[in-house]
């Protein structure tokens, strides 16, 4: 037969309520040394709590969800990792999605999530499911990550994009730079992109470098799309190039494009990319990049939604958090010969 909260109790020799107090981590006005027993005898009968029935007492399942846009972008893991991290210190588990940036897949997933009860709600969200993603701020706590939803009046923890953007600018134009191109994903309904090349404009403008509309390039974040549009940019123009790469997928995929062209960096073209990654300091050579503090982002989100989920019923005024970008300063761009 399973193990119940009576066997514990008895095998500890306290009452069933201390027992509820000590797992729903209610220490008032119990000792050290009770603590430290209850937990020795937890582990030596293998106690588990049935969640189910805990939850439908509690009124809460201590269950979060996530959903980030990409999965597969360094950028979510790391977010991911600091959700994950707080979540597990503060006793909640956590049900990850992936949605591909796609606002159908979106909104399957936040109906799958709310069915199941969540106690609330972290999203990386398209901004195609205001309507939706307000609605659940009704009924539980809502966090935003990454990007900003001014017609959503809810908890939001970001990075200052239009700084960031500018930090590149500037460095670019401090090694010699004044042709900068920005290559970039459609950006006129994703904040941070949107942030980013507004960041790009003002640099530039600040810098007294005319802004060519032909130097900003919507492409998909892939070697043959890069090289392709590389080709056009490169051809009859002899004048030094710089890339600003507007995420880590994309400056990956223009450093793949280079390689294949035969064009070395920074010899040939300086780089530099939006988000550090865990390889772009392995690169030959180091890539020069703006770093997001991507697992702060990760923890202060799950703070901030977790601590909401414990005071339900109290309101308050929606924080936004923004977080500063920092250069990484490596070899991608000439600092190598600067340095000399």
């Amino acid at each position: 037969m399973p193990i119940t909260i009576n066997d514990v109790a008895r095998q500890a020799g306290v009452s069933k309520s201390t027992i509820s107090r000590y797992l729903n981590q209610r220490y008032e006005n119990m000792s050290g040394k009770t603590r430290e027993k209850i937990a020795r005898i937890i582990e030596e009968l293998d106690y588990r709590p049935n969640a189910v029935a805990r939850s439908l007492k509690q009124k809460t399942t201590h269950t979060v969800g996530a959903i980030v846009a990409n999965i597969l972008n360094p950028f979510s893991t790391s977010i991911i990792r600091g959700i994950e991290d707080y979540c597990k210190k503060s006793g909640f588990n956590l049900i990850l999605c992936n949605a591909d940036d796609d606002p159908v897949k979106e909104k399957e997933y936040i109906a799958m999530l709310t069915a199941k009860q969540i106690d609330g709600l972290i999203i990386n969200t398209t901004g195609r499911n205001n309507e939706i993603v307000m609605a659940v701020n009704q009924k539980l706590p809502v966090v935003l990550i990454d990007r900003k939803v001014p017609e959503i009046n809810i908890d939001t923890v970001a990075v200052d994009n239009i700084k960031g953007a500018a930090l590149a600018i500037e460095h670019l134009v401090r090694q010699g730079y004044s042709r900068i191109v920005m290559f970039t994903l459609p950006y006129e309904t994703i904040s941070p992109r949107r942030e980013r090349v507004q960041g790009y404009k003002q640099a530039l403008a600040a810098r007294g470098i005319p802004f060519a509309p032909e130097l900003l390039v919507q492409t998909a974040p892939d070697a043959l799309s890069v090289a392709e549009k590389l080709q056009v940019l490169l051809k009859d123009n002899t004048e030094p190039l710089a890339i600003f790469g507007m995420n880590n997928l994309m400056t990956m995929a223009v450093i793949k494009a280079l390689k294949a062209m035969n064009i070395k960096i920074p010899r040939d073209i300086a780089v530099l990319g939006f988000d550090d990654w865990d390889w772009a300091e392995l690169i030959d050579p180091p890539i020069t990049v703006i770093r997001q503090p991507t697992y702060q982002i990760g923890w202060k989100a799950a703070t901030l939604l977790i601590k909401r989920a414990k005071n339900r019923g109290k309101s308050g005024k929606p924080s936004l958090i923004v977080f500063e970008p920092e250069l990484i300063v490596r070899q991608s761009c000439g600092e190598e010969q600067e340095s000399k």
